[in-house]
């Protein structure tokens, strides 16, 4: 069949027109400046002649500048200039791929959709492909580290040094005089560092986002930890001391800027291990309870526990394993909402190797065999085999987690079991504890 060639045509006002026979007029030779806009050949004139002055003035001005403060131009200021830059989304991702060295001294964490690994001699940031992002050489024996929204805090436990960094680079470094005890850092930056003291026995010192002291604080008592709330307004730090025989513990609030306290609480035969931000407020964690303070300071509730194992804390709940046995191969679970009345309670009889807490709602448990979440509402569990050899256990968002393994990491989909690596999952349910 033979093919009909189409005509130039357009369609105007729903009818085809044909157009083949339109007049086009063309320009003519002798037309010469005829047919150009004097006014805009003057803007455009205008327009370039302001371009190259701006230019270069820039050029000029970045000239001077670079003269008169060339002294102030180096590496460690170029650093700070960039410290609020990212290079990844933050974006959540499944890992795979991701290996590195199997160390004796690890900590693991998640930044920025990222796994943070430190160890005594480095710290790194692996991407979920595997994709090495920060590379900083350090040499602290026991590390502390503290992830926040913004920056990356490591600290040397007895150590006197510390580091900040973002996703690429080590933004600062700096050195007490007395031994590092503990250390926290806020979604906003600030951070804070416990040590020693010459004239008191600790002093916790209160940095800002801009790595400078904002202020001090110092204790007769010895302090064993201090925890800054999220956007770097309220403080909270635990101390013990000895009193006619009898020692206590004691929780005291500061409103940062502030030279007195703004509340605080005692607590007569226990020993203050810990305090963590959780939500607008604060838990502590001492010998004998879990204490949940609101961010002015004022107790909303209390659980006695039969010892520590695991602890942890998110916005909304608290997790803490008390092993049962001396061997540990039993241990009772418990999570606590931000009223520390108890949501779930069960007993493992295997050994626990890791306990974490999510803010979206999601409690995980890590065994020797296996991975478990936990959906404190209503008691749910999901377990996944996983083998041997896990270490870590780190909440990544809709019910899934990041194992860390001596040598390797990896996700946990617990919503698709079968994604789940060296074994199957299968779901039961338990009761809720009272």
């Amino acid at each position: 069949m033979k093919l009909k060639k189409r005509r130039t045509s357009e369609v105007s006002l729903g009818r085809r027109r044909d157009v083949s026979d339109v007049p086009v007029e063309l320009p003519r030779a002798d037309d010469g400046e005829s047919g150009k806009n004097e006014y805009y050949l003057s803007v455009a004139k205008k327009y370039r002649l302001a371009r190259l002055v701006t230019l270069a003035a820039f050029i000029l001005f970045a000239l001077f500048m670079m003269t008169a403060f060339s002294s102030e131009i180096t590496i460690d200021n170029m650093m700070y200039l960039l410290r609020d830059i990212n290079v990844n989304s933050g974006g959540a991702a499944a890992f795979s791929g991701v290996s590195y060295s199997a160390e004796p001294i690890q900590r693991f964490g998640l930044y920025k959709g990222e796994l943070l690994y430190v160890t005594g001699s480095e710290e790194k940031l692996f991407s979920p492909t595997g994709a090495v992002g920060l590379s900083v050489g350090m040499s602290f024996e026991s590390p502390l580290v503290d992830v926040s929204e913004k920056y990356i805090l490591t600290c040397g436990l007895d150590g006197y040094g510390f580091s900040v960094c973002n996703s690429f680079s080590e933004l600062y470094r700096g050195t007490l005089e007395y031994p590092i005890l503990s250390c926290d850092m806020a979604d906003s930056g600030d951070f804070v560092i416990v040590t020693g003291g010459r004239e008191y026995r600790s002093t916790v010192y209160l940095y800002g986002g801009d790595f400078e002291i904002r202020t001090k604080y110092s204790k007769g008592d010895f302090v064993s930890d201090a925890a800054i709330s999220n956007d770097g307004k309220r403080l909270a730090v635990t101390s013990f001391g000895v009193l006619e025989g009898e020692y206590y513990a004691d929780v005291t609030f500061y409103d940062v800027g502030a030279d007195v306290q703004s509340g605080s609480d005692r607590i007569g035969g226990e020993y203050p291990l810990a305090v963590e931000t959780m939500g607008d407020g604060f838990s502590v964690l001492t010998t004998a309870s879990v204490r949940i303070y609101s961010r002015d300071g004022t107790l909303s509730g209390s659980y006695i526990h039969g010892g520590v194992g695991m602890y942890d804390v998110s916005d909304a709940y608290v997790m803490l394993t008390s092993p049962r046995n001396a061997t540990g191969t039993e241990n009772s679970v418990v999570i606590l909402d931000a009223a520390a009345s108890v949501c779930y309670n069960a007993v493992i009889g295997e050994k626990v190797v890791d306990a974490a807490v999510s803010d979206t709602g999601e409690a995980f448990l890590l065994s020797q065999g296996h991975a478990v979440m936990i959906d404190p509402s209503d008691g749910t569990e999901r377990t996944a085999g996983i083998g041997v050899g896990a270490k870590r256990i780190i909440p990544t968002g809709d019910g899934t987690a990041l194992l860390c393994l001596s040598s390797s990491a990896y996700t946990i989909d617990f919503s698709h079991p079968s994604h789940t690596e060296a074994g199957g999952a299968s779901e039961n349910e338990t009761g809720q504890g009272g």
